[in-house]
């Protein structure tokens, strides 16, 4: 199979903002830079939208649709991560997702990929092509997880009823499992970080993560983040779409073709990937 990398943006509101706004769409700046940086190097982004904003931003999101190559996928109703993929999570999403593409969602990403069995039961039972939840690596705090275990590729997961859906792990720098997200570019920095690039790699199926604001956390005013938790998302925050575009053009340097999760799903779901049986997901 050819290297294939999909450029993913979680569509949430600004994270702790007290306005409830999405910069990336309301500023002209933001907006035209992202657009821009997309179509230098013919990306395609598939955009896990939280799907209670259809409602407020549709608008801004199919404008964003008109400007560059854009599919909509799930990524929650109401991002909560104490109820990530609970039963009426899965089917809100789905439904508002219908109502307002007029078809039925292909993926779900949980918040902080807060994906677990009975989650993964319910996109099963509503039809759910793929998900890509899981995070192969370790993150301390109360949404943490240790998942060394998982593999850094494309698996599927099966039940004995004979459903299935394939799992695309956030991409992992391989060996390290340090994300490829732009979130850990601005963490390291671009000089660490594109050296383990270098030296790592990445695996021939990848996700690029990436959030709106991640592109300008440290302007957002009056943000409720405080802390250590503001100090590491604010890191490089005024670099931050040099880095998206470094990220970018690695990819185009190490021979990445830019695809949809959904097109990557089409070419992916009837290959010989390693399975895990549901009943025993832990």
């Amino acid at each position: 199979m050819n290297k294939l990398a999909c450029v993913t943006l979680d569509m949430e509101l600004d994270y702790g903002d007290p306005e409830k706004r999405i910069r990336l769409l309301e500023d002209p700046e933001f907006f035209e830079r992202y657009i821009s940086i997309i179509n230098k190097y013919n990306a395609k982004v598939t955009m896990f939208t939280v799907t209670s904003l259809f409602e407020k931003f549709g608008d801004k999101f199919n404008g964003l649709a008109t400007r560059i190559p854009l599919e909509f996928s799930v990524h929650s109703h109401a991002h909560d991560p104490h109820n990530a993929c609970s039963l009426d999570e899965v089917r809100a999403s789905r439904e508002a997702y219908k109502k307002f593409t007029g078809a039925e969602p292909p993926g779900y990403r949980a918040p902080i990929g807060r994906i677990d069995k009975q989650g993964l039961g319910h996109l099963l039972d509503h039809g759910f092509g793929y998900d890509a939840s899981v995070y192969p690596s370790i993150r301390p705090g109360e949404f943490g997880y240790f998942n060394l275990h998982m593999p850094n590729v494309p698996f599927r997961v099966t039940r004995k009823d004979g459903k299935s859906l394939v799992e695309f792990p956030f991409t992992a720098i391989e060996k390290v499992r340090i994300v490829f997200a732009l979130s850990y570019a601005k963490l390291l920095g671009w000089g660490i970080y594109s050296m383990l690039l270098k030296v790592f790699g990445l695996p021939d199926s990848t996700l690029l993560l990436s959030h709106p604001h991640d592109f300008y956390f440290a302007s957002i005013p009056n943000n409720a983040i405080k802390g250590l938790e503001r100090m590491a998302l604010s890191r490089n925050s005024s670099r931050a779409f040099d880095y998206f575009e470094n990220m970018l053009k690695t990819l185009k340097e190490q021979g990445f073709e830019f695809v949809f999760v959904s097109e990557l799903y089409q070419q992916t779901r009837n290959s010989n990937l390693q399975e895990f049986a549901w009943e025993e997901w832990k």
